[in-house]
């Protein structure tokens, strides 16, 4: 069932405590389909699509920062307590939500969230900062000039590797280029995410952090980080499997975070 009775767009199933389930950049609630029909035979799952993704409106006219998802979220979700689950950028919010309203989140399941502020806070001379900034620098400059196609190969190229682009289908590359507007706000609000290991340390809910063993240096490095200061961190490397996990390994990546919200489920079959 679709919602939209607050800014954004959001798809809900299920009755029981609330779950919810944050996609990465040029995806939308569909990228949790799977996990969320597995979720909701005891659960009560809402998967929302962020501002300029799917069925949601494009980004408002406010400073990019993780806040504008992360608020929107957290009104769409109410004052229940949440279990949040995040990729990439939608990790990086539902970090922000739990930075915002700790009392709230019950637990953190997270595949690379790209709080990209990190590097600059607390490794500024590393070198996986300069590579993405140089690909966030070309996906603005892309966007600016209206070739979202462009964009969207040159996005899609660095998370997914050369061959990204070629092997989606023309209705997917579609999609993308239509919410590569949105996503150099996206850099903009990850890279403004400076957030201190003594407010990191704050968190101590328990916390999934999942990361491929084959992804992107940037990703890599931020994963490091926050499993040095998150005093609750179960880290998890997937072999073979890079910042993409949850759509190219979606039954292993599923798999773990079943077992992290609700151990019950990862051993039982989808309802029909």
């Amino acid at each position: 069932m679709h919602i939209t009775a607050t800014a954004l767009s959001a798809r809900l199933s299920g009755r029981g405590e609330r779950i919810v389930c944050l996609h990465s950049s040029t995806g939308s609630s569909a990228q949790w389909r799977d996990l969320q029909q597995r979720l909701a035979q005891r659960w009560e799952v809402l998967a929302p699509d962020l501002y300029g993704h799917g069925r949601s409106p494009a980004w408002p006219a406010r400073p990019a920062t993780l806040h504008v998802d992360a608020a929107a979220v957290a009104a769409l979700s109410g004052p229940r307590p949440l279990y949040l689950v995040g990729h990439s950028y939608g990790g990086a919010v539902a970090l922000q939500i739990a930075l915002r309203h700790p009392e709230r989140v019950a637990s953190l399941t997270l595949y690379e969230p790209v709080a990209f502020g990190l590097l600059r806070k607390l490794a500024p001379r590393d070198a996986a900062l300069e590579e993405i900034e140089e690909v966030a620098a070309s996906v603005a400059s892309l966007v600016a000039a209206h070739c979202l196609h462009d964009a969207g190969r040159v996005f899609s190229g660095y998370w997914g590797g050369a061959r990204a682009w070629g092997a989606m289908s023309e209705e997917q590359r579609q999609a993308v280029a239509m919410r590569m507007p949105a996503v150099p706000r996206h850099f903009e609000a990850c890279f403004r995410a400076a957030w201190s290991t003594r407010l990191l340390a704050r968190l101590r809910m328990p916390v999934l952090l999942m990361r491929g063993g084959a992804t992107r240096a940037s990703a890599r490095r931020v994963a490091e980080l926050l499993a040095a200061a998150l005093p609750q961190a179960q880290c998890v490397e997937l072999q073979g499997a890079g910042h993409l996990g949850p759509l190219t390994h979606r039954e292993t990546v599923n798999r773990w975070m079943l077992l992290h919200i609700d151990a019950r489920l990862a051993a039982e079959p989808v309802a029909a």
